[in-house]
């Protein structure tokens, strides 16, 4: 609605003024559907991040091969560099950050900021459950999990989902403000 004069404005701005708010009725859908936004189903969001880590766990594999797993037979990987910085202990923890960090920033881009406060109420499950999920990947797709080393892979990426969905989520909120 544009108006030409300022008298026109004046009026329609008079009019709506005088509106009594008990005169209007809102539908309660309005109010489902707000609730919906505000505060989103914690599983729908999981499901989506769970989506999102396929995806990117499995592009993530080409750039740091983990258990021995390298779908895109890469000759150069992080865990080359790793291993060579700090040994083999070191590596597998910074490979556990790596895969599961990844995830929650690239979720960064495609959830709103209230799927992340979801997340993040939930960040040690939500980290725990896909650091498990992803390992009994591996497993299936044949890697050869070693107990040390399987600890050290999930303890980094419990590090790395709780300091990416911090890290995501602490950056998204002072962009809304």
């Amino acid at each position: 609605m544009t108006f030409t004069n300022k008298e026109e404005w004046l009026k329609e701005f008079t009019e709506f003024s005088n509106i009594n708010a008990e005169d209007v009725q809102v539908p309660s859908s309005a109010f489902v559907n707000l609730k919906r936004r505000l505060f989103p189903n914690p599983w729908i969001v999981f499901g989506k991040v769970t989506g999102l880590h396929a995806v990117v766990g499995f592009f993530s594999l080409a750039i740091c091969n983990q258990f021995g797993l390298n779908p895109f037979e890469t000759s150069q990987s992080l865990t080359s560099w790793f291993m060579k910085v700090a040994g083999h202990n070191l590596c597998m923890l910074l490979c556990g950050v790596f895969f599961m960090a990844t995830t929650y920033l690239l979720a960064n881009l495609f959830l709103n900021l209230e799927e992340l406060e979801a997340i993040r109420r939930h960040e040690w499950l939500q980290s725990g459950i896909m650091g498990l999920v992803s390992l009994a990947a591996f497993y299936f797709f044949g890697a050869e999990l070693v107990g040390t080393f399987t600890i050290l892979w999930i303890i980094g990426a419990l590090i790395g989902g709780y300091l990416s969905i911090e890290g995501s989520y602490r950056f998204r909120r002072t962009l809304s403000y």
